[in-house]
């Protein structure tokens, strides 16, 4: 498979569900063929269920998206926008998809709390 072929199987995997998010914006800041690896190897699951883990979890819509390694920990990075328009900046755990990090104004309006 060409590097071409590659780079759009990759945007397969992580976006089949970006229709549904009109004006996010992404950015990978590594290098292609290691994001391929990564995925390859269960290192980063893919971005629909992402999604799906952001709605179960917080209130709010993505407005951006990073996808990063950092100390060989898969990391995606968002920016959403609260129903009162505040930026909250979240780190997902892209193998896992367990929060890391979460932070920004008004985020005992963002945090969905089970009942």
């Amino acid at each position: 498979m060409n590097r071409k072929s590659k780079y759009i199987s990759l945007l397969s995997l992580l976006f089949i569900a970006s229709s549904a998010l009109a004006n996010v914006e992404l950015e990978i800041e590594e290098d292609h063929d290691d994001v391929m690896r990564a995925v390859q190897q269960g290192l980063v699951q893919p971005f629909s269920s992402l999604k799906s883990k952001v709605s179960e979890q917080l209130h709010g819509r993505i407005i951006r998206v990073e996808l990063e390694e950092d100390d060989d920990i898969w990391i995606y990075e968002l920016k959403l926008i609260d129903p009162n328009n505040n930026i909250v900046k979240v780190e997902y755990d892209a193998q896992t998809l367990t929060i890391l990090e979460i932070k920004g104004r008004g985020l005992e309006n963002i945090i969905k709390v089970e009942q």
